[in-house]
Formats: C-alpha cells, structure tokens, sequence
C-alpha cells in the first residue's frame, strides 16, 4: 500500500471527559505507528491535555498541534427555524425539568420559608451544575474546531477558555459567538463535524444558511491565499453512515462557492478500532445508562478511530467509482488530506517548557524590585542581628548578587508579601523547607531559622548551576487560611491568580462498579465483584484481570479470555476539580498561559492543568498586569515547576523533589 501523508487535526483523548477513550500517550504511540506527519488534540470545551500531548509527541518526535473543540451557545447566523440549536428542556440538579424559560414566581398556597442573609467570600458564586445526561450532541450547541496557528493563538485558546468558563457552570462552559469574536487572533477554525453549524444546515437542506455560516467564519477568521494564511476550513469526514456521501458533496460543492479551502479528519475518539467498545461504555457511564438503553446517544459509527491517509484515501470519496459521479467532491478530498499536511506544519506553538517568568510585584516609584528588595534586607538585617556582624554582610551581599543574576528579586518580594500581610493580620504563618538556608529569607522573615549559627548552605536553595528554580513552602494557619488566600485575590487581581484542579479518576473499584452498571449487571452482583478485587490501584486492574481464578472469573465467558473495559477504564480522566486541599500552585497570567476551570470552590478559580502537567509550565506576566500563583494550602507565588502539595492534605505546599 502507498503511504500517503497525512496529520490528523480533529482527535479528542480521555480528557474529553467521558467521551474520548486513548490517553494521549496512546494516539501519539499510534499515530507515529500510522507514520503521520502531525496531530492535533482537540478535546471538548478544555485544554487538560495539552502538557501531556505535547510532552509526548515530542519525545516521540511526532509534530504536536493545539487545539480545542467548542460547543456554542447560539448560532453564527439567524436560526429562527431551529435549526442549528433545537429547543430542549434543561435540567439542574435538584431541581425539577424545566424549560430554558424561568417558571413565574407562584407562592400562592405555600409557605414562605425564611432564608437568612449570610455574609459571602468576594467573588462568591451560587454552584450551579447542569444535568446533561440524557442529552446527546445533536439536540445541544453547533461544535466548532479551534486550533493554535502560533503562541498568539495558544494565549487566545486560553483566554477563551478561561472566560467560558468563568461565565459557565460545572462542566459546562458557556461559549457564545460574541465572546469566539473577541478570541480570533492566531486561531484557525475548522467548521467541525457532523454536529457543527454548517454542516447541521446542509443536513436540514438549508444551503443558504450553511453558505452563510461559512462567509461569517471566514470573515471572522480571515481569507488567506493558501493554506499558511487562511484562517477557516470547511471540514470534510466519512464515518460510512448513509449520508455521508451526500454530506461530502454538499460541503465541497459549498467550499467551491465559496472559495473556501477544505480540510480531512476523522474526528476522532479513540486510538484503534477495537477501542470503539470502551468508547460505548464510556458513553453509558456519562449519561447514568446502561448499553442496552443507550439508544442513540452512543456514537453511530464505529469508524471514529486513528487513521492513516492511506485509509482515508480508500473511503468511498477516494474510490474511482465517487470520482466518476461526483468528481468535484473526490478532488476535494484529496486536497483535503493534502491541506491537512500543509495546516498541521504551519502551526507550531511553544510552551516554553524551559522558560521562567515571575509575576509582577508594584514597586515605589523610583525603585525596581531588586533595589526594594535591598533597602527591605538592610532594615530586617538590622532588626534581626544586634550587631550587624561582618559574615552576615558577606552572605547578604552574596545572596543578593546571586538573586539579581538569577532574576528572583520579585519572587522574593511576593513572598515577602504575604508572611506581611499575615502577621499583620495575627495569621500564624512560617516558611519551611531549602529556604530556611538563605539569609534574605530570614532578615525578611519568611523563615525563622538563622543560617548563620546553623551553618546553612544557600546553595542548597539557590544555585546559577540548578536547571529548577527554587521554591519556598509557606504553611499558614489552616483556621484563616482563607483570609490569605483573598487577600490574594484581592492584591494582585482575579485574573492573574489561580488554583490548580485535580483531574478526578476512576480507582480499581470505582471503575468495576462504572462499568459493571453500564453493562446492565445487577448492582448487588457488581458490587460482589467490585469488594473481590483485591487492589486499589487502578494500574493493578489488568494484572488481576490475567490471573487466574478469583476476580477474573467473573468476567470469564467459557472458553474465552479475560478483556474487560474495567481494566482501561481504571485510571480514565473523569473530571476537572479544583481541591481546596490538595493542589499545586500556578498562575493564569491573565489566563494567557493555561485557561481556567470552572472552581469547585465559590470564591476561586482553578487553572484547567493537573498537577503533575501544570508545573512543566513557565510562569509569564500578562499583558495588562501580573501573573500570580496562588496554591491551597498556602499562599505562594512559585513558577509551574513548584506546584505539589502535601499529600495529607494539610495546609502546607511542597516544591519540587
């Protein structure tokens, strides 16, 4: 077979939560074995992936594009038929089904419950979380496929994401056209799959309308003369349902019209076509159903797997037999797997995995930040030694060369900051850790230890040699910890301060119990089964799966082997939740660098990167202001490589080991 090249730019992972079924590691490992040229990762309405993806596809020397896929409040253009977005009921936990029209306010006949006014946290929003299973992707909002041409682009994802949703509820950012217009710079859009705008109308037999859609798009995104410079693609995609064909040249017919240039994906949702079970089940778990009462939530097709260009050029499009009856569409599709090398090369974005930049810190006038830094040294250097002793000029000077060198007078500043306002305000608070062995720690009373007398090595906590950057662990009183924390928010601003969420997962229990409902098993026989595994962690799934006897056999049909979704499942991304107890510090930077996540707590927001990706990232100053880190457990402005928290929970925060 002729190997025809080819990069794939619609591909969801697991962290498409509930919806995708390969782990980003898995569509790397698989798209570098279909020998692609690139691959894009366009999870739904989040960029939780994107440290991982690109981690990996480039320790597999695969050409990584970023990207999202949106689902959109309203229409491109007028939908007055409904279309695009059909009228539906809305449900919210709790509550009652209803219309998205508020019900009048009728108290005729009840009683009238007294509800105290309570004092709220600033920024205090009422939770909210919308029940959407049941609901499938063809009665919700049009989809919308973004990708990052440049760093521009990337910055623009974020603060997309960031305001959708600050503006939204719990797993539901709210986008809209208006706020996708004010996002554009550095974006190419594709028009999405089946559940897109354009393509929605087509399939309602609106080409009017779909032929609109597409000229507001490529106005809003920008005509370009070739593939490097435009900004909007028609998508084209054959999944084999029975009007895909038709679907194919209706789009490239309106792409002609247009002057639009098209673009193949596959939109797809797993890596392998055996994957496509683990992706119905995945399913049944989202919507609360079992398989056999799925109906037609579940995917249609079972083609939304990785594919090479090769077997994407033998679908019906690429036959002999479409190019004789429609041979428009079957030129458009091959030009299609061409733009799709060409888009994919001509975005390239840096994360900048090795570069660090501080946040801000507002300085008096006439001073920068390394000259404050020296004039609060000298007065806590005089305060705390009486007399101030030669070895302790020495190791001040020589402290403070090495902080100017290194670029860390404004994250000592900040950190000075925050013990400030702590004892200002009786807050017991105290730094810990590799910091108690500077100097300027100590006479700027972050820590409590003198150097000195204990023979500390600096060098142990900073050092021109180390490849990290230093950390410094703060515990405050987990009684008032919440008043730093607002004090936070308030001092450097609610867009440039942040929580990093946990991505939940399934444990080994949780996961049998997931899938054995989905499976329609009885829940007391799930539940036998789930209490007979005799691991918690969800990797040791598979290797009780494979042993004999036990646990394996109640999944073992005669004469076959064990292969159950549970063992995959264990483990799968979830949801995004910020913790208010464990979480690592990261700054938004004016969500330029990482978007932020709906906060599981009601005064705060939450950086959409776990743990372990968020701190591969450089901190970085906005463009109207500072980026601040702000942990729980603790108040600290630190670089992404400093965010982990104590594992018990506690009020402190840990940096790197």
């Amino acid at each position: 077979m002729v190997q025809i090249p080819y990069a794939e730019l619609h591909c969801h992972t697991n962290l498409s939560f509930l919806d995708g079924a390969s782990a980003p590691d898995a569509l790397v490992d698989r798209a570098v074995e279909l020998g692609l040229t690139g691959l894009a990762v366009t999870d739904h309405a989040g960029l939780y992936g994107v440290v991982r993806f690109v981690s990996a596809a480039e320790a597999a020397g695969l050409h990584p594009v970023v990207g999202l896929e949106i689902e959109l409040l309203d229409s491109a253009v007028a939908d007055p038929d409904g279309l695009v977005i059909a009228a539906r009921r809305s449900r919210h936990r709790g509550d009652r089904a209803t219309s998205n029209v508020p019900p009048p306010d009728v108290t005729e006949g009840l009683p009238l419950r007294p509800r105290p006014s309570r004092a709220r946290l600033p920024g205090h929003r009422d939770p909210v979380k919308e029940d959407l299973r049941g609901i499938g992707d063809r009665v919700r909002g049009p989809h919308l496929v973004l990708l990052a041409r440049s760093s521009v682009g990337w910055r623009s994802l974020c603060r997309l994401v960031s305001r959708a949703n600050m503006a939204g509820t719990k797993g539901v950012p709210r986008f809209s056209q208006a706020l996708l217009a004010e996002h554009t710079e550095g974006l190419v859009a594709l028009s999405g799959c089946r559940d897109g705008e354009l393509a929605r109308r087509l399939r309602a037999g609106d080409r009017t309308g779909a032929r609109a859609v597409a000229e507001r798009y490529a106005a809003l995104f920008g005509r370009g003369d070739g593939t490097s410079t435009s900004g909007f693609f028609i998508e084209l995609s054959h999944h084999l349902l029975p009007d895909d064909d038709w679907l194919v040249s209706e789009a490239a017919a309106l792409a002609e019209a247009a002057g639009l240039p098209v673009v193949v994906a596959n939109d797809v949702h797993y890596a392998r076509p055996q994957d496509r079970e683990l992706a119905d089940v995945l399913t049944a778990i989202r919507h609360g159903r079992s398989l056999e009462t799925l109906g037609d939530l579940r995917r249609a097709d079972g083609e939304s797997y990785l594919k090479s260009g090769s077997e994407l050029a033998m679908l019906p499009p690429g036959e002999p037999g479409f190019a004789v009856a429609d041979p428009r569409a079957a030129r458009a599709w091959a030009a299609g797997i061409s733009t799709a090398v060409e888009l994919a090369a001509s975005c390239s974005v840096d994360l900048g995995f090795e570069r660090y930049r501080f946040p801000g810190f507002a300085v008096p006038n006439g001073e920068t930040p390394f000259s404050y830094l020296v004039e609060l040294c000298q007065v806590g250097a005089r305060r705390r030694y009486h007399p101030v002793t030669p070895p302790v000029v020495r190791q001040l000077a020589h402290e403070l060369d090495v902080i100017e060198r290194t670029g860390l007078a404004e994250f000592f500043l900040i950190c000075w900051d925050l013990m400030r306002f702590a004892k200002e305000q009786g807050i017991p608070a105290q730094g810990r850790g590799s910091a108690a062995s500077s100097i300027v720690a100590y006479v700027l009373g972050i820590t409590r230890v003198e150097p000195i007398r204990h023979n500390l090595l600096f060098e142990r906590f900073i050092n021109e040699g180390r490849t990290s950057y230093p950390d410094v662990d703060i515990d405050f009183s987990s009684a008032r910890r919440e008043e730093v924390i607002q004090y936070v928010y308030r001092r450097y601003g609610p867009e440039h301060t942040g929580m990093v969420c946990n991505l939940v997962t399934y444990r080994a229990r949780s996961a049998v119990r997931q899938v054995g409902y989905a499976l329609g098993f009885p829940r007391p026989l799930v539940d036998r089964v789930a209490k007979a595994l005799e691991t918690y962690d969800s990797v040791m799934v598979r290797r009780d799966l494979e042993a004999d006897g036990g646990f394996a056999e109640f999944f073992r049909p005669p004469g076959d082997g064990a292969d159950v979704a549970g063992a995959d499942v264990a483990g799968a991304d979830v949801a995004g939740a910020a913790s208010s107890a464990r979480a690592g510090g990261a700054p938004l930077g004016a969500a330029i660098l990482l978007p932020a996540a709906y906060p599981g707590h009601r005064s705060r927001q939450a950086a959409a990167a776990g743990r372990d990706h968020a701190q591969e990232l450089p901190a970085e100053r906005g463009s109207d202001g500072s980026a601040l880190a702000l942990p729980a457990g603790s108040c600290r402005p630190v670089p992404w490589r400093s965010a982990t928290a104590d594992s018990d929970g506690g009020s402190g925060i840990g940096g790197p080991m």
